[in-house]
């Protein structure tokens, strides 16, 4: 009798997934926009409750649903069946992300895998919580349950779901008593049936499925498109062909699926109409992207979609305030109407950006007025690359994300202790040029291809990659300075330090001749070179004028110099040749050469 009932079990099972070892929960947020505005404001639990963006309800609690109202419903159909829907506008997704945050940190006390879907829905993968919970007595489950099982299965699946079922309980319980929201939970074998049975008995509700009953519960359903898995393209190939509700697919051979799907495809499309879906539930880590998104009517106004830009922009940087990790990389989507599409498309173009635009001032993640004007103008050329202002465009949605991020770095030994803050720095050669306003010019000119490729190839931008090039060769670089900027030189950032082209003849012949003068045969060159820098040290150690300075050289900003190297430069203008004879020495030849300033202004080849 007993080999009977294992046989007949065996069977009942054979027709879904032989894995049934994993117990798979998923919570959903009961009408989760608007119970955040309730949890916000008590006094709407009680009344009709939507909430708007643009001319659209995008969801409502259920007071409003018991009137009628339904989801991306128009605003004025939703007054029309309900008549004293009292609307929230909910176009800033701040208190609606911050409500998920917490959410999550809730279900991450479980010390179980929790992969967040969307703001508002989370799987947990909680089979090694159910093995412990196992050796308890009570095995009762809890909620509701889709269907009476005819017998157990012999790999002790039910008993599994029933544990699963109380831990489902547990955490609805907690989330309702930490944050205050009501939640509905499916639990299943599989991401798939536990996603699909968890509205079922909405809200405030949980239903368990058992594994043979997912080939019955899966041909419930009228369109291949409840699937969460098809899309729309998917779903119209098979409309095409007569495979309408999941039923359909269920029927179909997977030979008749090959013809028109990918062998992996077809495979997978069949599998899913039976209820099979082996994915594993990933923990959820930090987004890779963050961005936002504005939809309107029509725009046709470079100023309109400026100030719409703006808005957005400064709605992002306080999402990336809150992330804490810096942004190296931002992308701008537009959607264009389209009259001969007859249908609107997107278009996005990205680039990479300096992370230098962002600063930490007291632990948190800020960016500065002048930032943000950068921001805006790489904003605004990524746009001008969309969009061709000479013609007419029509556009319904401007989206604004930052799609690469690096994570901050602190301690004393961390870079971003140097290439955060503003370090000044004193200038040594003479800064007086004239204005060039070009601003096509370059920091880098001979970086390796990383630092100026964009992540969209077709259109490199001008802004440096946020990692340094294995070999940089810096050019001189035109800087439009004030007299009354050279005389505040300590202001000046090592960013701002370049040569102009007068400077680096000088500097080159002042090589040049050191050069040559390193040719002259020395006894002990070495040895010279060390006596002759002691005696001149000593004797330009009481001047402290520069009375001897080259005439490139600003005798205002170099008095402004710490005596160090003062000292330093004097020694080296005295004696161009020491430097190339300390490093041509044979007793140097092998040791580090030495840290100075002049390592900064003068390269060495």
């Amino acid at each position: 009798m007993d080999d009977a009932i294992m046989q007949s079990s065996s069977s009942t099972c054979s027709y879904v997934d032989g894995d049934h070892t994993r117990s798979i929960i998923h919570i959903d947020i009961d009408c989760f926009y608007a119970q955040v505005e309730m949890v916000k404001n008590p006094e709407l639990r009680s009344v009709p409750l939507g909430i708007q963006q643009k001319n659209i309800v995008v969801t409502s609690n259920y007071e409003a649903r018991n009137y009628g109202v339904q989801k991306c419903m128009l605003v004025t159909d939703a007054l029309k069946v309900c008549p004293n829907l009292k609307l929230v506008n909910g176009e800033d997704l701040h208190d609606y992300r911050a409500a998920s945050n917490k959410i999550f940190e809730v279900l991450l006390s479980l010390k179980c895998p929790v992969e967040k879907l969307g703001m508002d829905e989370n799987f947990i993968d909680v089979t090694k919580l159910v093995q412990e919970k196992q050796k308890l007595d009570s095995h009762e489950l809890v909620g509701r349950l889709y269907s009476e099982p005819s017998m157990d299965c012999p790999c002790g699946c039910h008993t599994r779901l029933k544990i699963a079922s109380q831990i489902a309980n547990d955490i609805r319980q907690k989330v309702y008593s930490d944050v205050g929201f009501t939640t509905c939970a499916g639990i299943a074998h599989n991401k798939l049936l536990a996603k699909l049975i968890c509205p079922f008995h909405k809200p405030n509700n949980q239903t368990t499925i058992f594994p043979e009953h997912a080939i019955a519960f899966m041909a419930t359903m009228d369109s291949v498109r409840a699937i969460p898995s098809i899309g729309s393209k998917t779903t119209e190939t098979l409309i095409s062909h007569k495979i309408i509700s999941v039923s359909d697919l269920q029927k179909v051979s997977i030979e008749v699926l090959k013809k028109n799907f990918s062998s992996d495809m077809a495979i997978r499309l069949k599998s899913l109409s039976l209820g099979e879906d082996n994915t594993p539930v990933k923990q959820t880590g930090k987004p890779l992207s963050i961005g936002l998104e504005d939809s309107f009517k029509t725009v046709s106004v470079k100023s309109e979609v400026e100030d719409k830009i703006s808005a957005l922009l400064q709605r992002l940087l306080v999402l990336v305030r809150e992330d804490g990790r810096i942004p190296v990389s931002l992308r701008v989507t537009l959607r264009k109407k389209d009259a001969k599409r007859l249908s609107s498309h997107r278009e996005s173009r990205q680039c990479q950006i300096s992370p230098s635009i962002f600063t930490i001032n007291n632990g948190t993640l800020t960016v500065t007025e002048a930032g943000q004007q950068k921001l805006m103008s790489i904003i605004m050329r990524l746009f001008n690359k969309l969009i061709d202002l000479s013609k007419p465009f029509h556009l319904t949605l401007v989206g604004l994300a930052f799609t690469k991020f690096q994570e901050r770095m602190t301690g004393r030994s961390s870079i971003v202790n140097y290439l955060m803050n503003d370090i000044s720095v004193q200038s040594v050669l003479n800064l007086q040029n004239d204005c060039d306003t070009s601003t096509s010019a370059m920091d880098y000119s001979a970086a390796s291809p990383s630092s100026s490729t964009t992540t969209d190839l077709s259109d490199a931008e001008v802004e440096p990659s946020p990692k340094k090039p294995k070999k940089v060769t810096w050019i001189a670089k035109r800087r439009c300075l004030a007299k009354e900027e050279v005389a505040s030189p300590s202001k000046l950032k090592v960013s701002e330090l370049r040569l102009n082209s007068k400077e680096l003849e000088k500097v080159s012949e002042l090589r040049l001749n050191s050069r040559d003068r390193s040719l002259t045969p020395r006894a002990s060159p070495a040895k010279d070179n060390l006596s002759d820098t002691s005696e001149t040290m000593k004797d330009l150690t009481d001047d402290s004028p520069c009375d001897d300075c080259p005439s490139y050289v600003d005798k205002e900003v170099f008095n402004a110099l710490p005596d160090e190297m003062q000292q330093e430069l004097k020694v080296m203008w005295k004696n161009p040749s020491s430097s190339e004879v300390q490093r041509s020495s044979p007793r140097t030849t092998n040791k580090s050469k030495p840290n100075t300033i002049m390592k900064y202004f003068v390269p060495h080849k």
